[in-house]
């Protein structure tokens, strides 16, 4: 069969157009994700390097979300992987995993990490070179029903900082997990450290109880920082208003998953943004901030210095 030269360049050109944009729907997620080993002695390490490219290849490759999303607007996290426990035989891994992500705050260079948690019980089973099975229902293989996981929980946040409670069918999709995950280690109520795991979290997320925190999000990025670049006064004071409109239940669920999990990523940022204020202010943010966050008391008196 012959073509013409204007059929070629046109079957090419529409190859091109179709290429670019299934390049840019391919990526939503640009995750950083790193595997190390120091407490497991083998002489041949390349399955780790396997898995760490398995992981990366995972998460980066799959479309997470509905919105088509530009480079600048992709949801940014790093994963630390620490495998403590590999077992040939079995292909069992054991170890920790420590997920952190951000998101820009407008009108700078800046960064705000909005999520900075570990799970202490990374277990899973690898084989180099296998498939990295996932069904959203069912939980198939639990490496990557437990990235998934994560994934979701990093978008629903990001998605509530940008347009009040709107996170939601991303933390729907992350109970899909957790409910089809009942019968394995580590997604169960008492699993792990009490009230700290992957149940907690999401039931937290999802729980009307806990509705304050996911409101004061929008408030605290939209309303405080990233104003900022315009009135730092003003949005020094959106996000202290943000931190008043959940202290009661600080008070009433003090052990909340969701209170550490806003802390763990908020407690140095909170600092720095008090530090700039003015004396009268620094003492009511030390005293709010340590009532609301116990845990971390000694880093927020060093507001004042």
């Amino acid at each position: 069969m012959y073509f013409s030269k204007f059929q070629i360049k046109t079957v090419f050109t529409f190859l091109i157009v179709f290429l670019l944009h299934t390049d840019a729907r391919a990526q939503d997620v640009e995750a950083t994700i790193t595997v190390i080993h120091p407490k497991v002695q083998i002489s041949n390490t390349q399955i780790f390097s396997s898995l760490q490219a398995s992981m990366s290849q995972f998460v980066n490759q799959r479309i997470w979300c509905a919105d088509k999303l530009t480079t600048i607007e992709r949801f940014k996290i790093t994963m630390l992987v620490d495998i403590t426990h590999y077992e040939l035989n079995s292909n069992d891994f054991r170890g920790t995993i420590q997920i952190q992500a951000t998101r820009p705050v407008f009108g700078s260079t800046y960064s705000t990490v909005i999520f900075n948690q570990l799970d202490a019980e990374f277990d899973f089973q690898y084989q180099e070179f296998q498939a990295m099975e996932f069904q959203q229902s069912a939980n198939v293989y639990n490496l990557t029903g437990m990235l998934a996981f994560y994934v979701n929980i990093v978008i629903g946040l990001n998605y509530d900082t940008y347009s009040s409670e709107t996170g939601m069918p991303y933390y729907q999709k992350a109970r899909e997990i957790l409910n089809a995950s009942q019968n394995i280690s580590g997604w169960r109520p008492n699993d792990g450290q009490s009230l700290k795991n992957r149940f907690y979290l999401i039931d937290n997320l999802t729980n009307d109880r806990y509705l304050p925190i996911r409101k004061s999000l929008y408030n605290y990025h939209m309303n405080g920082l990233d104003m900022m670049h315009k009135d730092v006064v003003k949005g020094r004071d959106e996000i202290y208003k943000s931190l008043e409109n959940f202290q009661e239940l600080t008070r009433v669920f003090p052990n909340s998953m969701l209170l550490k999990v806003f802390f763990n990523a908020k407690y140095k940022e909170l600092i720095e943004i008090f530090k700039g204020a003015p004396t009268a202010e620094q003492t009511k943010a030390i005293e709010l901030l340590s009532k609301m966050d116990p845990a971390n008391k000694v880093f927020y008196d060093k507001i004042k210095t």
